[in-house]
């Protein structure tokens, strides 16, 4: 990712961490432990394939894994992080009074996946999140270009549930190396519902 971008995605990062309503923890981890163990839609994962897809990550290169995060914009599964409250949803940032970040992240978050997936070249992409999430993912051009990209688009209370099972099989996927019975199940995009 070149210079440039680099800055964007750090000086975004400490205008956002500056606001008092995030409330920063003091413990910093993997952004792996801290959000695979917080997050509803890892419940799964967390169960059944939490220590073993972490050695994977930090044994080998064969997987990138990295988190759309309303604090840190996206971060890398093995990038130390801390715990923080702040969101892309403007519902839930008004209701928990948290902060709302994707104006923040507006101008920069797209052009910024895109070079980490081009610097990265990956085999396959996987995308699981709210269409607050996903609405980043897809302005940029891989998404529009690529049909090596599956996105499982949650929507309400009961995305991380119903995403929870599906990240759960992509890591059964990957561990086992049948990524392609995966791919073969599902189509480039799923919306919640859409699967019957």
């Amino acid at each position: 990712m070149d210079q440039v971008l680099v800055s964007k995605l750090c000086n975004i990062r400490n205008r956002i961490f500056q606001d008092p309503r995030i409330r920063v923890g003091t413990k910093t981890t993997y952004a792996f432990d801290l959000c695979v163990r917080a997050g509803k839609a890892y419940r799964d994962l967390l169960k059944s394939n939490y220590q073993r897809l972490k050695l994977k990550l930090l044994s080998s290169n064969e997987i990138e894994w990295f988190f759309l995060s309303g604090g840190y914009g996206i971060i890398h599964a093995l990038e130390k992080a801390r715990k923080y409250q702040a969101t892309f949803n403007r519902s839930i940032a008004y209701q928990n009074d948290i902060p709302y970040t994707a104006k923040f992240w507006n101008d920069s978050l797209t052009s910024i996946c895109d070079a980490i997936i081009l610097r990265f070249h990956p085999e396959w992409v996987y995308i699981f999140g709210s269409k607050d999430y996903t609405h980043f993912i897809k302005q940029t051009s891989f998404w529009k270009t690529r049909n090596n990209i599956k996105m499982f688009e949650s929507t309400g209370s009961a995305g991380p549930t119903w995403l929870s099972p599906m990240l759960s099989e992509l890591a059964d996927s990957i561990l086992d190396n049948s990524v392609h019975s995966f791919n073969a199940k599902y189509p480039k995009f799923v919306k919640q519902h859409s699967l019957g």
